[in-house]
């Protein structure tokens, strides 16, 4: 038998519309600066250099929808980024990005808002 959540459970509730797992983002951070848009379509990673990558898997624990790692992939260039809300003022997601260069590893933090693409 199929269920259907009524609309008061919804709003109560995370439903899928709410914490869409394809969910767009604009994320930035200083010190160092760098900012990071993402799209279910696409990524563009800017720290020194400007990258496109691809969304190759997105990771949430076994019992909960946050926080996410969003595996970044491209041409010579990949990161990780995670993100959990209300740590950053207003509400907005907090931000981590692991990444290197060359053969140092980077950690990043900023803030990502949603957007609706």
């Amino acid at each position: 038998m199929k269920m259907i959540l009524p609309l008061a459970l919804c709003a109560a509730l995370p439903c899928a519309a709410q914490d869409d797992p394809s969910m767009s983002l604009i994320c930035a951070g200083s010190n160092p600066g760098w900012t990071l848009n993402m799209s279910p379509d696409s990524v563009t990673f800017s720290y020194l250099y400007n990258v496109d990558l691809e969304i190759a898997l997105e990771t949430r624990p076994q019992n909960d929808i946050w926080p996410r790692a969003y595996t970044l992939m491209g041409r010579g260039s990949s990161a990780i980024l995670l993100v959990e809300p209300n740590m950053c003022a207003g509400g907005i997601l907090t931000a981590r990005v692991l990444t290197q260069r060359a053969d140092e590893p980077i950690l990043l933090t900023g803030c990502c808002t949603r957007t609706n693409r």
